[in-house]
């Protein structure tokens, strides 16, 4: 071993990823590039969803997140479930 091997030991090797330090892997910059993609996909489909007849807007936009609520409710069962749902 030479003395800059021996400085080295114990170093992790610095990887190509500048944010790994950090714990950004690159599954991780893939899930934000997605969600950014998706982002932008939203914002284009608001003006879209003006046009919509009222059926199709609320099965785009409230109906999924209704069902997720409502489920949580069946398995929960709070005594309050209209507060419980708003909360």
């Amino acid at each position: 071993h030479t003395d800059a091997d021996q400085s080295m030991e114990g170093h992790t090797p610095v990887s190509e990823n500048p944010h790994a330090e950090y714990g950004l892997t690159e599954n991780i910059q893939r899930t934000v590039e997605n969600e950014k993609a998706s982002a932008e996909k939203i914002s284009k489909q608001k003006v879209d969803l003006q046009a919509l007849p009222t059926r199709a807007y609320l099965d785009q936009t409230v109906v999924p997140i209704l069902l997720q609520g409502l489920s949580v409710l069946a398995k929960d069962r709070p005594p309050n479930p209209i507060e419980y749902l708003a909360a």
